[in-house]
């Protein structure tokens, strides 16, 4: 069984690693690592490290590096701008932009967004948690950067390419949009994702003035968090 554990960037320096009391936690009372035992360390930032357990305590697992290798980011930078579901769907959201290789995710509120959280720096620290694990289980070496959750006007969208899923009329299939595109590779991309009441048709036209591209996901209404895992695996085939 391959054991993924985040470190911290600093961390990875050193010969030998001591884990957090949350990652020791986990290893020891849910994995039951003994010492011997290999692990794959990753910082979330591109390096990676083999390692073998040389402790194991109540209160920390210790491992010595034996190799490392670093890995570049994504050949593009996909952003997923999410505006805010219900707290279950959103998880969701967080976990498969994980597993596509998103680079950069934006929670914001819209017009028709019910879930507004109570206590925001309690929430965001969940969701920095549900990103690293999710980056554990499926091997990445880069960590999502998530940032603060924000209004939709707030948000600049200076993105070589951007798309906007809405039930708008002019909206184009996926497909349609990018075959239209430049086909000169993009450093950036983003994506907005409405709320279950979708954006508005004022939050739609702001967005198109901005350049983005308003496209369907097929004669289907899809819910939240299935249009942004339809999007961004589309996007991440037509990028990456």
């Amino acid at each position: 069984m391959r054991i993924n554990s985040f470190i911290k960037p600093d961390a990875m320096k050193d010969g030998v690693v001591v884990l957090s009391p949350e990652e020791s936690h986990h290893l020891v009372r849910v994995l039951r690592v003994e010492t011997g035992q290999e692990l794959t360390l990753f910082d979330g930032q591109g390096a990676r490290a083999k390692a073998a357990i040389t402790d194991v305590s109540k209160k920390a697992v210790t491992a010595r590096i034996t190799a490392r290798e670093t890995f570049p980011p994504p050949a593009v930078e996909i952003t997923l701008i999410q505006a805010l579901p219900k707290p279950g769907r959103f998880e969701l959201v967080l976990q498969k932009a994980t597993e596509l290789g998103v680079r950069r995710i934006q929670p914001i509120l819209s017009a028709h967004t019910v879930t507004r959280p109570k206590n925001p720096e309690k929430q965001l620290e969940r969701w920095q948690t549900i990103i690293r694990n999710a980056a554990q289980q499926c091997g990445t070496a880069w960590l999502p950067e998530l940032n603060p959750l924000q209004p939709l006007a707030e948000v600049p969208l200076g993105f070589d390419v951007a798309f906007i899923g809405s039930l708008h009329p002019n909206a184009k299939p996926f497909h349609d949009a990018f075959a239209a595109l430049d086909r000169t590779a993009p450093e950036t991309a983003a994506l907005l994702i409405g709320p279950e009441g979708d954006f508005t048709e004022e939050e739609v036209c702001a967005a198109v003035a901005a350049g983005a591209t308003p496209v369907t996901f097929g004669q289907q209404i899809l819910r939240t968090e299935t249009a942004a895992i339809f999007g961004l695996s589309v996007m991440a085939y037509e990028l990456f």
